[in-house]
């Protein structure tokens, strides 16, 4: 689990340093073989034309041989590494960015290592419940053996008077130093722990696990770096597991993590308790930049220390940095590590200041446009004493604090130049983003606690199904919940009729074009546009934001009648730079404005089948991942233990915003699960040519764009995921009444089965069928054939 563990820590991490040049190395992609790496010189390279791409490919199994190089010599160098490509200064710098790893002198790292003594070995209730009798003078730490006569309970409270060392509450001595056992005092010593705060670091990158896996990696690490206080030995895997589990106890306590394990996220508090700085780059903001950092001397070259260099030191991680030079703000920056002591730069061409100095980690976000001084107000430059001089022009200096109101004027007045990420509350609604596994762990939750029942493959393959294409179909008998589940799964990701992101548009039997959703023009010749033409107005001015359409009872009018424009504008989307776009809906002349389906709207139609609506032509299957919802839990009851309430969770677009629009977009990256895949796909199309229902490209892109997206996100199997699409994508084209239509059922049932259809014993076969989900389907559908003479995946 562990070699898994730092493949997803690499996949997770944007930049690594080099230790000897300090040179920076961008993490900017990854795929199935490894993470794609940028530096300068391949950058440089790629635009000579030189390379193809401008990275290179640090393979999944030299991150995994080089861990194990680190574990058996534990102290190593890169030369340990030259047998795994030409990146061996790389890899070393990578792992001393792990949580468990520290960096030593002359380029070397090794795993960090802990005692017994660094680990607590009792809950946090009891470790405080000991601390409040000391406060209350019950005993003194040294006279446990005294106080307590049960040798059980002279074990827990030993156990609590070291917890307390650990926590700095009491010294060598047993003696009671600090009575502050408020909750931010108790968290602040707790992340000062260093074996809790690597545990603490190393969750913050294990969002996409269960709970179990989380323990099963920190065990390993504990079991790796961890030894006895008494004899140095290892450790045994029960005493790093129960180690383990009271430092989740310690760090739930502290509201660090939550039930799950993941680490609870502190953006807000940064927000609102963050500094802003000011920064003069003159001929080094070229070596900054590309770097990462700031730097200043410690000293001038009188040995004197000026404070507009030492204030390096009290920036801190959260801090924002706005960057000048050239007579414009060029960057704003976010402070990412608290300075650290470091020589002078190589790349400095100066020697005005000592070598010894201070080194500050921001990362940059150029400004689009630059802010050139001369547009901030005279007025406000001379009222902001740091940067500025009495004029109000810039001063000398390299490092000044600005104030809050300064930095929130230049934030709120000039926000069209600054990056989504600095701008202040109120000016747009907060969006924050999880990984795939937690993201839909937290939206299946939010719907349970809203008193709806719906299985949790149900929501990953709806959330899948919305990433592969903004197009689905939810069908099943009327009243499981359709409509239920797409409102509430908008809701939980802060999508509500309330703000505009989600609106829901019944759907009449009388639409027979598609000017009830588009709009018409009405008898003097204006055009009214119609409510999905609305929506696509305010969606394209909010590309951060994800909107959702639901078409209530879709079939109760023609599709094809009413929503065939739609349905060929979809087919249009192209990339434009960074965007996918599409063609301009069709609109009367008279609309000026132009209309297209931009890539975060999301539309979703509710059916039922019945004798009140229409049946689907392949054109429109062909275009959407069809979800069926039959199963009905009537024993489900909402719990009316659990009152805690699980609130949304806004996020950007880019948590469903899809990545491919054809295979040539994923195939260098996936290429073995767009083969494996397709190679699976043949086999079927083979056997539903027999009655011309085998599918094109359009299907078999989509369905390997599921897989890879399923495979990014961890949140199935393969096969699972499979037999989904199987389900989804293709048995809803199936129909018939004929003796193809039947033997096409059963050869898909052998397909999925591996065992020819029985309909006496057909159950058994499904228990152990390699896609059990397309199996049950595929034998209800021949079943309804030798009833009725007729079937149709959407007879039941």
């Amino acid at each position: 689990m562990l070699n898994k563990f730092i493949l997803d820590f690499a996949k997770q991490s944007e930049v690594v340093y080099t230790l000897s040049t300090n040179a920076p190395n961008y993490i900017v992609s990854s795929s199935e073989k490894g993470i794609h790496v940028e530096t300068k010189s391949s950058r440089n390279k790629f635009n000579e034309g030189k390379k193809e791409v401008p990275y290179v490919l640090i393979r999944n199994d030299w991150l995994e041989q080089a861990l194990g190089i680190l574990i058996d010599k534990r102290t190593v160098n890169d030369q340990d590494f030259v047998d795994l490509g030409r990146r061996h200064s790389f890899i070393l710098a990578f792992l001393s960015s792990l949580p468990f790893v520290e960096k030593l002198k002359n380029n070397q790292v090794q795993l960090k290592t802990f005692t017994t003594l660094d680990i607590p070995f009792s809950t946090i209730d009891q470790t405080m419940t000991m601390l409040q009798e000391l406060i209350d003078g019950e005993y003194t730490a040294d006279s446990i053996a005294q106080k307590f006569k049960d040798d059980n309970m002279k074990r827990l409270k030993a156990h609590a008077r070291q917890n307390l060392r650990l926590l700095g509450y009491l010294n060598k001595d047993n003696k009671l130093v600090n009575k502050d056992n408020s909750i931010q005092e108790v968290k602040k010593r707790i992340l000062q722990s260093p074996f809790v705060h690597m545990v603490y670091e190393s969750l913050k990158f294990m969002d996409m696990y269960n709970y179990k896996e989380k323990l099963e990696v920190l065990r390993e690490i504990a079991y790796l770096t961890v030894v006895s206080s008494t004899d140095q030995t290892t450790i045994k895997e029960s005493v790093a597991e129960k180690g383990i589990r009271n430092i989740f106890n310690w760090l739930k306590y502290a509201k660090l993590i939550d039930g799950d394990g993941n680490v609870i996220e502190m953006s807000e508090k940064v927000n609102k308790n963050r500094n802003y700085w000011w920064v003069n780059q003159g001929q080094t903001a070229k070596d900054e930049v590309e770097g990462g950092f700031l730097w200043a001397p410690k000293r001038n070259k009188q040995g004197t220390p000026l404070t507009h260099h030492t204030d390096l030191l009290k920036a801190n991680p959260g801090d924002v940095v706005f960057a000048y030079s050239q007579g414009a703000i060029h960057s704003i920056c976010e402070v990412t590590e608290n300075a650290v002591t470091s020589k002078k730069p190589s790349t400095f061409a100066t020697d005005l200041w000592e070598e010894d100095g201070n080194l500050l980690r921001v990362q940059y976000f150029p400004l689009s446009p630059k802010l050139k001084k001369v547009t901030i107000p005279e007025d406000k430059r001379k009222k902001e004493v740091g940067p500025f001089d009495v004029n109000g022009n810039v001063k000398q200096g390299y490092f000044y604090s600005v104030s809050k109101e300064f930095a929130e004027y230049l934030l709120s007045s000039f926000q069209d130049s600054f990056p989504a990420t600095f701008k202040l509350e109120g000016s747009t609604r907060k969006t924050t983003n999880l990984s795939e596994k937690r993201l839909v762990n937290h939206i299946y939750n939010y719907i349970k606690n809203e008193g709806f029942y719906y299985k949790e493959e149900e929501v990953k393959s709806l959330y899948l199904s919305l990433r592969t294409k903004p197009f689905v179909i939810l069908s099943g008998i009327s009243g499981t919940g359709k409509t239920k589940i797409v409102e509430k799964f908008a809701n939980s990701i802060g999508a509500t009729e309330e703000n505009g992101q989600f609106h829901l548009i019944p759907v009449r039997p009388d639409w027979s074009d598609g000017s009830e959703l588009i709009g018409f023009e009405d008898i003097k010749g204006d055009f009214k546009p119609g409510p999905l033409t609305k929506v696509l107005l305010e969606a394209e001015k909010n590309p951060e934001l994800p909107y959702f359409v639901l078409l209530d009872e879709m079939n109760l009018a023609r599709v094809e009648y009413y929503f065939s424009d739609l349905l060929s504008v979809m087919e249009s989307r192209r990339w434009v730079g960074d965007q996918i776009v599409t063609s301009q809906i069709p609109t009367p002349e008279s609309f000026s404005k132009r209309v297209i389906i931009p890539d975060n709207v999301y539309i979703i139609g509710t059916v039922n089948m019945d004798e009140t609506t229409h049946p689907f032509s392949s054109k429109v299957l062909d275009r959407a991942n069809t979800l069926e919802f039959n199963e009905v839990d009537l024993s489900f009851f909402p719990s009316l233990q659990d009152n805690q309430e699980v609130e949304d969770y806004p996020v950007t677009n880019d948590v469903l915003k899809t990545k491919y629009l054809t295979l040539k977009d994923a195939i260098t990256d996936y290429q073995s699960i767009i083969k494996h895949t397709t190679n699976r796909l043949i086999d079927i199309n083979n056997i539903l040519k027999k009655n011309k229902t085998h599918f094109g490209y359009r299907i078999r892109d989509e369905i390997c764009f599921y897989m890879i997206y399923n495979q990014l996100g961890q949140l199935m199997t393969p096969k699972e995921a499979f037999d989904r699409q199987l389900l989804q994508k293709v048995l809803p084209k199936i129909n018939g009444s004929d003796f193809a239509t039947a033997e096409i059922i059963e050869e898909l049932f052998t397909y999925c089965t591996g065992q020819a259809l029985d309909m006496v014993n057909y159950e058994q076969a499904i228990e152990h069928a390699h896609f059990p989900k397309s199996a049950e389907k595929l034998a209800i559908m021949y079943k309804n054939q030798e009833q009725h003479g007729f079937t149709s995946f959407w007879l039941g």
